[in-house]
C-alpha cells in the first residue's frame, strides 16, 4: 500500500462515502456517474493505492487520515501526593468523602453496621422489603458522599424521585440533599414543598428529616456565611438519629467546598470520620469485630503443597 499517493477530489470523496459504507451505487448517485462509470473509477482507485477491494481500501483511507492528525502534546504530569501532615480531611478535599473513608464508609449513614448488628441481636430477619429499602438507602448515602449530585437529578428526571423519598424520610433528605447541592434548586425546593405538604398525617416524614431537607436548601440558596448555620447546627447534634447527623454532616462538607470555605470542610470531614470510627469502637463493645485485628496471607490449601522440583530441573540450579 501506497501511504503517499496525491488523492483528486473525487477520489478523497470516494473514500469518504466507502468508509461511511456506502455502496458503489449509491456513491454513483451521489456524485453523479452511471453505476458502471463509478465502478471503473473504484477499480482505477483500489489500484492506485494498492489495495485489492473496498475494504481494504477503507482500511488504507482510516490509516492515512489519522497519520496525518497532529500528535496532541503530552500531558503535564500531576502530583498526586499530599503534603507532609495531612489528615482524613484533606484526603477528603483532595478526592471525595467516599474514597478517604474507604470501608469505614459502611459504619455511619442509614443502615450501616450498627443497624445490622441490631437487627441480628434482636433476632430480626431481614426480608425482602427491607433489603431492598437498604440498598436504595446505601445508594444514596454512597452518592452524597461521592458528591455524585447527578444521581439525584437521575432519580427526578426519570420520575422516581417522589416515590423515592415518600417511601423512607431518610432516603427524601438524602435526596434533597443531592439536588440542592448539585443546583438543581428548583428540583429540591418542589420535592421539600410536595413532602411538606404530604407531612400531615404521615409519620414517615419526621419533623428532623423535614428540618434537614430545608436546612440545606437553604445553606445551598443563602448568600451569608451564616446560611450554613441551621445545617451546621443538625450536624452538631448529639443523641438522637445518627444517621441523619451524618447525612447532615456529609451535606455540610459539600456545602462548606462549595463556599471555598476549606478549613471548615476539613474539619466537618475529620468530625465524620471521627463518627464512623465511634461505631467501630461500638460494634466492639457489642463483640462484633468488622476488622480484623491479625491478618496474614492465606497458607496453601490443604492437600497442594508446592511439589519439590524435578531431579533435573534441580541439578540445573546447583
Amino acid at each position: 500500500m501506497n501511504n503517499h499517493t496525491t488523492m483528486d477530489p473525487r477520489s478523497e470523496r470516494m473514500l469518504e462515502l466507502l468508509s461511511e459504507g456506502a455502496s458503489a451505487r449509491v456513491i454513483a448517485k451521489k456524485l453523479g456517474y452511471s453505476e458502471g462509470t463509478m465502478r471503473v473509477y473504484l477499480h482505477n482507485l483500489y489500484r492506485a493505492v494498492g489495495v485489492r477491494n473496498k475494504t481494504e481500501a477503507v482500511i488504507w483511507h482510516l490509516h492515512r487520515t489519522r497519520a496525518a492528525l497532529p500528535r496532541p502534546a503530552p500531558l503535564a504530569p500531576i502530583d498526586f501526593t499530599l503534603p507532609a501532615g495531612s489528615g482524613f480531611g484533606d484526603l477528603a478535599l483532595a478526592e471525595d468523602l467516599y474514597t478517604a473513608l474507604g470501608i469505614m464508609s459502611t459504619f455511619v449513614g442509614p443502615y450501616g453496621h450498627l443497624w445490622e448488628a441490631g437487627l441480628r441481636m434482636k433476632g430480626t430477619p431481614m426480608d425482602e422489603k427491607m433489603a431492598a429499602q437498604r440498598a436504595q438507602a446505601r445508594l444514596l448515602w454512597r452518592a452524597l458522599l461521592r458528591g455524585d449530585f447527578a444521581y439525584g437529578k437521575l432519580l427526578h428526571d426519570e420520575g422516581h424521585a417522589e416515590r423515592v423519598a415518600s417511601e423512607s424520610a431518610t432516603d427524601a433528605a438524602m435526596l434533597t440533599c443531592l439536588l440542592a447541592l448539585g443546583g438543581y434548586s428548583a428540583a429540591a425546593g418542589r420535592l421539600v414543598s410536595v413532602l411538606g405538604d404530604k407531612r400531615k398525617g404521615s409519620a414517615a416524614l419526621a419533623g428532623r428529616e423535614m428540618a434537614l431537607m430545608r436546612a440545606v436548601c437553604g445553606a445551598i440558596e443563602g448568600r451569608t456565611e451564616s446560611a450554613t448555620e441551621p445545617l451546621r447546627a443538625l450536624a452538631a447534634e448529639k443523641g438522637r438519629a445518627p444517621a441523619i447527623k451524618q447525612i447532615a454532616m456529609a451535606a455540610l462538607f459539600h456545602a462548606y467546598r462549595l463556599r471555598k470555605s476549606r478549613d471548615a470542610a476539613r474539619d466537618t470531614a475529620d468530625a465524620l470520620w471521627a463518627e464512623a470510627e465511634g461505631a467501630r469502637q461500638q460494634l466492639e463493645a457489642m463483640g462484633v469485630r468488622p476488622l480484623p485485628r491479625e491478618t496474614a496471607l492465606p497458607s496453601p490449601a490443604a492437600g497442594k503443597e508446592p511439589s519439590a522440583a524435578p531431579a533435573g530441573k534441580a541439578a540445573l540450579v546447583r
